[in-house]
């Protein structure tokens, strides 16, 4: 797969490293800087974009403004994207309206847009993590994303006293907070795992939006929907051993 990464900062940047890191050998991975765009509304998006662009499957969108988020329906065409990903670990990026805007934009070009809220919380059908906001989509490409990185699935080994030994990352947060976890975690008492695990994965530290808005999950932060998500991880690992 090629993999197209959009980035503006130190959060998307260190998505994009992990994920270069340790990506399947066959995938192809680039980065591409979003320039200072100071008008709201961008009229022009080809103005701000590079001559060339490489061919991307996949467009996984990090750019922390919605200025950069206009680009998507050029960068998606220049690129041949089939699929984008856009993160949503801070709700100002890329607030409900542009949303809209852009899925009904991109669906006429026949290019699936999904907005996961927060980044880990995609796997292989849906989007989200609470059950009455998670969103299903069908998108190969996005899908195979979700494969490796997305919503943590962990393998956990106990010894006789049912402290933690061993921690095996089958699936990993984009940013590494999992693997970061999985570390820390070893030595502790199932019983006692969470919501310490969670909070470790906080301290990684989890860069999603600590401001208290709008959510999925009604008034709160995406950052504690985060630990959750890591929580939800090690209930489903320890009640498969």
């Amino acid at each position: 797969m090629n993999l197209l990464i959009i980035i503006q900062g130190n959060y998307g940047q260190r998505i994009a490293d992990h994920i270069e890191a340790n990506k399947p050998q066959d995938w192809q991975v680039k980065t591409w800087m979003v320039p200072s765009i100071t008008e709201s509304v961008v009229d022009e998006p080809e103005q701000y974009l590079p001559d060339s662009l490489p061919q991307a499957d996949l467009i996984l969108h990090l750019a922390e403004s919605p200025q950069a988020a206009q680009l998507l329906p050029t960068l998606a065409d220049k690129t041949k994207a089939r699929g984008i990903i856009a993160s949503i670990d801070s709700t100002a990026w890329i607030p409900l309206g542009l949303r809209n805007q852009l899925r009904r934009e991109l669906i006429k070009k026949d290019i699936a847009i999904v907005y996961p809220e927060p980044l880990c919380s995609i796997d292989e059908e849906t989007v989200g993590f609470y059950e009455n906001t998670k969103q299903p989509y069908t998108s190969a490409v996005i899908s195979e994303f979700a494969r490796y990185f997305g919503k943590p699935k962990i393998a956990l080994t106990l010894d006789h006293k049912k402290s933690i030994i061993a921690a095996k990352i089958l699936r990993g947060s984009p940013c590494g907070s999992s693997h970061y976890t999985s570390r820390r975690i070893i030595g502790l008492e199932a019983d006692n795992a969470i919501p310490k695990a969670g909070l470790m994965c906080l301290h990684y530290p989890c860069l999603a939006s600590m401001q208290f808005e709008q959510t999925d999950n009604g008034v709160d932060t995406i950052m504690h929907t985060s630990g959750r998500v890591f929580n939800e991880a090690m209930e489903k690992a320890l009640k498969a051993i």
